[in-house]
């Protein structure tokens, strides 16, 4: 089983000390769900944030570029959740990943793993290594850090400006050209600005640029 097809990191059958691993094909599945889910809610998003509007309204609103609602809504709502299952799904994904190669190198079972420090800690800094590397992932890791995995406000980290804190009890996506976009508006807290400033991405495009690395045999 092909996990990255540019690293070729793959789960080789009597080889790979990794009999179990129903979760890695679930995540998988996961991603996909979101993927289709947000497709569908972009390409309906004027009819779903307008459903009372006439179809000559709704022509206007599609030739608007760039929108954004502020006040809490269904669809933005749905948007930001897809974003967090997205997010987990696609890092826990990767991290299985810098799992895999790391046990294809080491021939460790997990019950050895379980109880050498070292050996984790290693398994730790292979799987950041990993991820670090991959700069698509770079948006994903740090919305999943400041919003997916929890909010930054619940669990504030040394970096954290008050900016960053806000805005993860407040994340307001826009759309763009199409795509339901996070990080496009600049957060600020007096002089602090928000780090979800920093990275500007939509999930489908995401979706798609790793699709040659992890994807590739479920798109041709």
């Amino acid at each position: 089983m092909k996990l990255d097809f540019i690293e070729n990191i793959e789960i080789y059958k009597g080889i790979t000390p990794l009999t179990n691993y129903h979760s890695i094909p679930q995540l998988k599945e996961g991603i996909f769900m979101v993927y289709n889910q947000m497709t569908n809610l972009q390409n309906n998003y004027w009819k779903l944030r307008h459903p009372e509007s006439s179809s000559e309204q709704l022509e206007i609103h599609k030739k608007a570029s760039f929108s954004m609602g502020g006040k809490l809504n269904q669809v933005d709502a749905q948007a930001v959740n897809l974003y967090h299952w997205y997010s987990t799904n696609l890092i826990n994904y990767a991290k299985c990943c810098g799992l895999v190669r790391f046990l294809n190198e080491k021939k460790v079972l997990p019950e050895y793993l379980a109880k050498d420090k070292t050996l984790i800690q290693e398994l730790k800094e292979k799987q950041r290594e990993y991820i670090n590397g991959i700069p698509e992932l770079i948006p994903v890791t740090h919305f999943r850090n400041k919003a997916g995995a929890h909010l930054a406000y619940t669990y504030p980290e040394k970096h954290d400006n008050s900016a960053t804190l806000i805005e993860s009890m407040s994340i307001i996506p826009t759309y763009i050209n199409g795509k339901i976009t996070i990080g496009a508006m600049k957060r600020m807290r007096g002089d602090s600005v928000s780090s979800f400033s920093k990275y500007q991405w939509n999930l489908t495009d995401n979706f798609d640029s790793l699709i040659p690395r992890f994807f590739k045999n479920n798109f041709g």
